[in-house]
């Protein structure tokens, strides 16, 4: 699968453009689809458990983008504390989808991953799409 095949389903399945902000920093939180402030994630749940449930779900390699245009596919996910670039994640079918961004949240997509997370995370529904009562 090419990388411009897996954003054009970014774009048609999540409505992602992976140079430009994801929620919570445009429009409204959709189904399938949370963010939390990076503080909440990784004092809850944080990056080693995370990269055991994606992948334990995931099927194929993962596709990095990030706004500096760059492009890279892994075998496999090894998530880590945000750098610098907005950046997402996500697989061949963007069936899942993680982005890090510089507003100090982590949004996720799809309805597999959300589920795993809040099997790990028990209080998540008390840090969930934080910006929304604003």
């Amino acid at each position: 699968m090419t990388k411009e095949f897996v954003k054009l389903i970014l774009k048609e399945k999540c409505k992602i453009d992976p140079c430009d902000f994801w929620i919570p920093l445009q429009g409204r939180v959709e189904n399938n689809t949370c963010y939390f402030k990076v503080v909440d994630f990784e004092s809850n749940i944080g990056y080693e458990k995370l990269n055991q449930i994606v992948k334990k779900i995931n099927i194929g390699n993962v596709y990095l983008f990030n706004e500096g245009k760059e492009e890279e596919i892994y075998a496999e996910i090894n998530l880590s504390k945000y750098n610098y670039l907005d950046v997402f994640f996500t697989n061949e079918n963007a069936d899942w989808v993680i982005y890090q961004n510089h507003e100090k949240t982590i949004s996720f997509a799809g309805k597999e991953l959300i589920e795993n997370i809040k099997l790990v995370w028990k209080n998540l529904e008390e840090k969930i799409n934080p910006w929304e009562e604003i």
